[in-house]
């Protein structure tokens, strides 16, 4: 990588995907932070909450490794959970609060992307509790952790009434990239949309660990089912990546028809259920849409980044579909851990 290409380049559409957080936090009323859904689940304010903590917790203890009393307050490790959770809403007991919470455990993260060349991102970092990781991990792992808790969010508003606005398509940045500036020995396509591997393993593993009877399972009438989110998530990737980069919208591969898509998420089981009506029918599904969709990527050379595709909502970059298509995996993928939890399973960690 040329030492002129900042690590902000390849998180474009972070600053996106958190104004839409902002946006949907910012609909909230002080008393909708209480909701909590179920007892043991995290409430509307303490999901928002930790997502604030954790920017702190590893842009202080991860990325610049402070020992822990320049940053938590004094006994923190003898505080039991209720104590830090009441900690935590004392510091940020409003909306208001929260909003500016949000944006002061971000600001320096933006910072530092926006300083640190992307070809230092392959270096380690020894964190405060002792753990090694390379910038990068952090970097999408703080991504990825953003955009679970906010499907996650989105599940809860959901339930107190809100509407929040669709993660796609998001027509302010879809169609741009700074991809069109960079060079060939600059940037890999593996650096791209890294560890997508694993976020298809964790969900492939959540899959498994269900039964049959399980799919029928939605938290709410007239809401998705498990059946339904699983299904949506791997036929849409399907979409975004074979029928949409691949050029073949409208065709079928294996047992996924061109029309699939076009189903709405609370329709999938209804109406591509009986493709795949067993779980084992599911990871059968979901295997081959991965394979598909890492030789897809793995084949891309990075000049086809800039390139703009036609989807049925615009103009896209081939760069903001394949930051959209690995969002759109662990949005869906939160939810069916909050089914999970809801019907008395246990998801794997993230």
């Amino acid at each position: 990588m040329g030492v002129f290409m900042k690590a902000i380049e390849l998180f474009p559409y972070w600053a996106d995907n958190r104004a839409h957080l902002m946006e949907v936090a910012a609909g909230l009323r002080d008393e909708d932070l209480e909701f909590r859904p179920a007892p043991g689940l995290r409430s509307v304010g303490e999901v928002l909450r930790h997502m604030i903590t954790t920017e702190e917790y590893w842009w202080h203890g991860g990325i610049q490794g402070k020992s822990y009393d320049e940053w938590r307050p004094s006994g923190w490790e003898r505080f039991t959970d209720e104590e830090k959770a009441e900690y935590r809403r004392q510091q940020f007991p409003t909306t208001g609060a929260i909003l500016e919470g949000l944006r002061a455990a971000h600001a320096p993260l933006e910072s530092f992307l926006n300083e640190v060349d992307a070809a230092d991102l392959c270096e380690k970092r020894r964190a405060t509790w002792g753990e090694d990781n390379t910038l990068r991990w952090i970097l999408w792992h703080l991504v990825e952790h953003d955009q679970h808790h906010r499907a996650q969010l989105y599940t809860r508003v959901r339930m107190r009434g809100y509407n929040p606005s669709q993660i796609w398509p998001r027509g302010g940045v879809m169609g741009r990239t700074p991809a069109r500036e960079w060079r060939g020995d600059e940037v890999a396509i593996a650096d791209i949309v890294p560890f997508w591997k694993q976020v298809h393993a964790t969900l492939r593993r959540a899959t498994s660990t269900l039964t049959d009877a399980d799919l029928a399972f939605a938290h709410a009438p007239r809401r998705p089912t498990i059946h339904d989110l699983i299904l949506h998530m791997f036929i849409w990737e399907d979409f975004l990546i074979r029928q949409n980069l691949g050029k073949q919208m409208g065709t079928g591969s294996g047992k996924i028809l061109g029309w699939f898509w076009r189903s709405d998420v609370s329709q999938m089981a209804r109406n591509v259920g009986p493709y795949f009506p067993t779980v084992a029918a599911l990871i059968e599904g979901m295997d081959g849409v991965h394979a598909a969709t890492r030789a897809f990527v793995d084949g891309l050379a990075v000049a086809d980044v800039a390139k703009a595709v036609e989807t049925p909502r615009g103009p896209e970059t081939v760069h903001h579909v394949l930051w959209y298509a690995r969002e759109h995996t662990v949005h869906h993928r939160a939810q069916l851990f909050f089914r999970m939890r809801m019907a008395g399973r246990t998801p794997p960690e993230i």
